[in-house]
């Protein structure tokens, strides 16, 4: 267990230390004497737990508390006032100490402590598996076809992302999916790779239209999420011989289709609700041809509705810039974009996940 004690008294963190290493099993790895030195000490060392006093000059050890960044070291305050012992837990706390602080005492909070790390190391390794599972579901190379390239990117806001790609031959054509499931982490990424699954079925039956695919779709994620999750998605069959796309926009955002020149227009607009929101909802197709030189740009809600600090959307007008520089990479084209995305975010990158799937017709 590594630790960092606070204290604006070094007779105290003196004292707390020594209990510390007498009762084994901890490593002091840090020591601070007021809250911007925590501050310091916790993101130079990633501590796995904070021993705060709560009355420290200039910044309370609760007001430190309150403006740590996720993910953050567990917290034990410490306090020679009981009356603030209840207010530390406002503060997420895992325990809290009466000064002095007993070894009696401070090896039950150790215990607590313990038994609270295990359970975190362990939902760590669940997250790192579903990483690695979805990871799989992800196709590893896209189709290569003749007179276009294709390229796409991925950018969890968490470690799992309820965004998923695709791309299929099925016969002459190329079928081809972006999709969204609603809410972000580790519930949201379950039913993408769902809704993935099933989609890769779907495609296979070639007997149905895509109308008839998405309906079937549609009652598969109703059933399997009792309608409490949906999935906006486009649905697209390429026909490479004449650059015609056949598609079925899912309540997702528009494309943008870059031409030759630069300019830019929105593409594959909404044909139908999302997947899983309405029993029984018509899914009805469109068409669009791809000419020479067009680039066309799916993506996720996560780049088009991308914040900066100031409250700012995403420049779409970007993306035609960046088609532009990169006319001969599309696999640079959509890392860029990702890249201008998380410039455009800042601080803040856990807004949404990020997903671009890039269709260009070169001939």
């Amino acid at each position: 267990m590594r630790v960092v004690v606070v204290d604006d008294e070094a007779p105290a963190r003196a004292r707390l230390t020594a209990l510390l290493h007498e009762l084994g099993g901890v490593q002091v790895v840090g020591e601070a004497e007021n809250a911007d030195a925590a501050r310091a000490a916790v993101a130079a060392l990633a501590p796995d737990v904070l021993f705060l006093d709560i009355e420290m000059p200039a910044e309370r050890g609760t007001e430190l508390a309150a403006t740590l960044p996720e993910p953050r070291p567990f917290i034990v305050f410490a306090t020679a006032y009981e009356r603030f012992a209840v207010d530390a837990f406002q503060y997420d706390a895992a325990d809290y100490l009466l000064k002095p602080v007993t070894r009696q005492r401070l090896q039950a909070t150790l215990d607590r402590l313990r038994h609270k790390l295990r359970a975190r190391h362990e939902a760590a390794r669940e997250v790192d598996d579903a990483v690695r599972a979805q990871s799989f579901l992800l196709p590893r190379t896209l189709p290569d076809v003749p007179g276009f390239a294709v390229s796409a990117r991925t950018l969890p806001a968490r470690a799992v992302g309820g965004d998923f790609y695709d791309a299929e031959y099925v016969d002459d054509e190329v079928a081809f999916v972006l999709g969204d499931v609603s809410g972000k982490g580790m519930a949201a990424g379950l039913i993408a790779s769902s809704v993935q699954a099933r989609w890769q079925a779907a495609i296979r039956q070639r007997d149905r239209s895509l109308a008839t695919m998405m309906t079937a779709l549609n009652r598969d994620v109703m059933a399997s999420t009792e309608g409490s999750r949906y999935a906006t998605l486009v649905h697209g069959v390429l026909t490479p011989a004449t650059g015609d796309i056949l598609y079925v926009n899912a309540g997702h955002p528009p494309a943008v289709l870059v031409s030759p020149d630069g300019r830019w227009t929105p593409a594959l607009a909404s044909t139908a609700p999302a997947v899983g929101l309405i029993e029984g909802a018509l899914f009805p197709s469109a068409s669009h041809r791809l000419e020479p030189g067009d680039t066309l740009i799916v993506m996720s809600d996560g780049v088009c509705e991308a914040r900066n600090g100031r409250g700012d959307d995403f420049d779409l007008a970007c993306l035609a810039d960046l088609a532009c520089v990169h006319q001969a990479d599309v696999a640079a084209l959509a890392a860029d974009i990702v890249r201008l995305v998380q410039r455009h975010r800042g601080a803040d990158q856990t807004q949404d996940d990020v997903t671009v799937f890039i269709v260009r017709r070169s001939s």
